[in-house]
């Protein structure tokens, strides 16, 4: 039999092993299992393209997930500002350096490989908050230590992305900090002072925006003022959702997709695509499985002795909920359009790998979450 520790006191592979919860990883397969089937529609049954390259890239992703999940938590907790600063510095490299794409500059090249790393400054300022909330004490809290200073760490990352420009992502990445100092306990009165000085600063923000940006808000609040133009998508878009009725029009069977009449099917309006085919109890299927995916992250978190744990852990199943929540909403026309990746099922290979890369900190936080970290000094 295996020893669960070997001579350093720490967990064994086999134990690590042991400790995987299987169930998750079930539910995540499931949802690839509906991405991949969802593209090969998109794709009119040519699996060489779209549906091919989502499953090099999940198998890419699930590999290094694999990787991350054996590595001690205590290399992350030590290593969670490096982490950081240097996601922060490819953030900068992008913007000297990274490809422009339909106006924007997002993307940087490695070896013939583009990544977006903006989507993966999501995980790592998680990351660096969790380790920041765990290590200040209790003498320390205050409003600079609990809200001055986390707030600074959240702007910078946030500040950098809207210069590329991609005013959406930076404000998705200022939701999921803001996530962080919830989960922590921060007062909820400075939440409420925060939503009232943003609303009033409303007239002013929007003397700043470009004018595409102002286009999508107009947008989103009447589409039908420029049915050809920017209301075309969401349109277009709501007219599938409501075509599927309840049960859909069958797999690879929906006209307004395959008719070329929905835009974006492959990414940001797959869900779309997938409501006309599999119509409101599909839907409701999908939701569902993401639902779980949530309420299981939570749980998982929950276990962690370390405060590190549990609040990195919240931190990325809040990290994907927004996700979820943004494209469903974006798609449905509860939200402007802001170009965020249904998580497993658009296609996309940097969303793809940032989200397993940051459930393998989640399951790495479950394995390891007997351990206990140190609170002394944040640096």
């Amino acid at each position: 039999m295996f020893s669960k520790y070997d001579n350093t006191g720490n967990l064994t592979f086999f134990e690590k092993v042991s400790r995987i919860n299987y169930f998750f990883l079930f539910l995540i397969l499931i949802l690839f299992s509906i991405g991949f089937t969802s593209l090969y529609s998109v794709a009119g049954g040519n699996f060489e393209s779209w549906p091919m390259s989502h499953l090099i890239r999940f198998s890419i992703s699930l590999f290094i997930f694999f990787v991350l999940i054996f590595i001690d938590i205590k290399i992350y907790f030590r290593l969670a500002y490096l982490i950081f600063a240097l996601s922060i510095l490819s953030l900068i490299f992008v913007k000297f350096f990274g490809i422009e794409s339909n106006g924007a500059t997002r993307w940087i090249s490695i070896a013939g490989i583009s990544l977006q790393p903006s989507e993966f400054v999501k995980y790592t300022l998680i990351l660096a908050l969790a380790k920041y909330f765990h290590t200040i004490h209790d003498e320390e809290k205050g409003f600079i230590h609990n809200l001055f200073i986390p707030l600074l760490i959240i702007l910078i990352p946030v500040a950098i992305v809207s210069t590329q420009p991609d005013l959406g992502t930076a404000v998705i990445i200022f939701l999921c900090g803001l996530s962080v100092l919830w989960i922590v306990g921060i007062n909820y009165k400075f939440f409420i002072a925060g939503c009232i000085g943003a609303i009033l600063s409303l007239p002013l923000l929007w003397q700043f925006l470009r004018d595409y940006q102002k286009e999508r808000v107009l947008t989103f609040f009447n589409p039908e003022r420029d049915p050809l133009g920017h209301g075309y998508h969401i349109l277009q878009s709501k007219i599938a959702l409501g075509s599927g009725s309840m049960f859909g029009k069958g797999y690879m069977a929906g006209t307004q997709s395959h008719l070329n009449f929905l835009p974006e099917m492959q990414t940001d309006f797959i869900f779309t695509m997938y409501g006309e085919e599999f119509g409101f109890f599909g839907s409701i299927f999908l939701l569902s499985i993401y639902m779980l995916v949530v309420l299981v992250g939570i749980r998982m978190s929950l276990l962690s002795r370390s405060l590190f744990g549990k609040f990195l852990s919240l931190g990325i199943c809040t990290v994907f909920f927004i996700y979820m929540f943004v494209n469903i909403g974006m798609v449905t026309g509860l939200l402007p359009v802001v170009g965020v990746p249904l998580p497993f099922i658009s296609y996309g290979g940097s969303a793809m790998l940032a989200v397993m890369m940051g459930f393998a900190l989640l399951m790495n936080c479950y394995i390891h979450q007997k351990s206990i970290l140190p609170r002394g000094s944040i640096i």
